[in-house]
């Protein structure tokens, strides 16, 4: 799937005294195989752009194309192809149980999936099985974080978006998240992570973004990815 976005701006409170700024004239395109690196600063678009990108807000300014198409005419379809998993997970969660909430988003979007598949999706994060009664309320942020990530790989989407993927996480939290992108890439689908360590993934990624106040700083392609 091709994404464009043609000289988009994201206005909050326009035309009051609070009126922001968030994202400025952006042009950019990729596809849902690349791997991709977002940079910025805290307030630098990177969150805005991550809520372009899920359709959770529209462009004030400028078109937003999905293979062509204006996707906010067909939100269901282009939301199912996607899995996101922003800052602060507990923001996203609705249901009681950690097992509701992990298969939330497969229910949601008519993707079948089995016991074994959850089991799956919980060592693939590092969560033990014994979580699935638990309240996702009360886990930690790390843990939190986890379910967030194992929901959206039980519905299979072809491209992640990750917005401070190893917040709260320990090492082994971060390996895990590692090892998860690699799988994805591997399979030939794509990803993007927006972070304030870019370390911990330029090797992954096959390009990288740099946002600065709303606009596009710099736009390369890395020569040091691999698998």
């Amino acid at each position: 799937m091709l994404i464009e976005l043609k000289n988009v701006s994201v206005i909050f409170e326009e035309k009051t005294d609070v009126e922001k700024v968030a994202l400025k004239d952006i042009n950019l395109s990729f596809s849902t195989d690349e791997s991709i690196l977002l940079i910025g600063n805290t307030g630098s678009g990177k969150t805005t752009l991550i809520y372009l990108l899920d359709l959770l807000i529209k462009p004030s300014k400028g078109f937003l194309l999905y293979d062509g198409k204006d996707p906010f005419f067909y939100p269901y379809e282009f939301r199912k192809r996607f899995g996101v998993a922003f800052q602060i997970p507990e923001r996203q969660f609705f249901s009681e149980t950690v097992e509701e909430e992990i298969t939330y988003a497969a229910k949601n979007f008519g993707v079948p999936f089995t016991q074994e598949d959850i089991e799956k999706v919980l060592e693939l994060v590092g969560l033990r099985k014994n979580i699935l009664k638990q309240s996702p309320f009360k886990l930690s942020g790390g843990e939190q974080r986890k379910v967030a990530i194992a929901s959206i790989l039980l519905h299979k989407p072809e491209f992640l978006i990750f917005d401070e993927p190893t917040a709260g996480l320990d090492l082994k939290g971060v390996l895990s998240v590692r090892e998860i992108l690699k799988k994805f890439k591997n399979s030939g689908k794509g990803f993007l992570v927006a972070t304030h360590e870019p370390e911990l993934f330029e090797d992954l990624c096959d390009r990288k973004i740099v946002l600065k106040s709303g606009t596009i700083l710099e736009d390369v392609r890395s020569s040091v990815a691999h698998t």
